[in-house]
């Protein structure tokens, strides 16, 4: 189905595109908590935060308008 996707013109790279901004990104805000935890624990939440908002609305309704 993706191979199809990349034959054609340049829908597929939007595509991939739209799953890495969909998933890509909470999973390195998650990275960048994760790591800076033990120094500043109080701007580890807030990211962690972020990151729990923005992969609920990114993989759940993004996700749904792209069906």
């Amino acid at each position: 189905m993706i191979t199809l996707l990349l034959e054609t013109d340049a829908l597929g790279w939007y595509i991939i595109l739209l799953m890495f901004l969909a998933s890509g990104v909470p999973v390195l805000l998650l990275i960048l908590g994760l790591a800076i935890r033990a120094k500043r624990k109080k701007a580890s939440n807030i990211i962690l935060i972020i990151t729990a908002t923005y992969a609920i609305i990114g993989l759940g309704f993004c996700r749904s308008l792209m069906l």
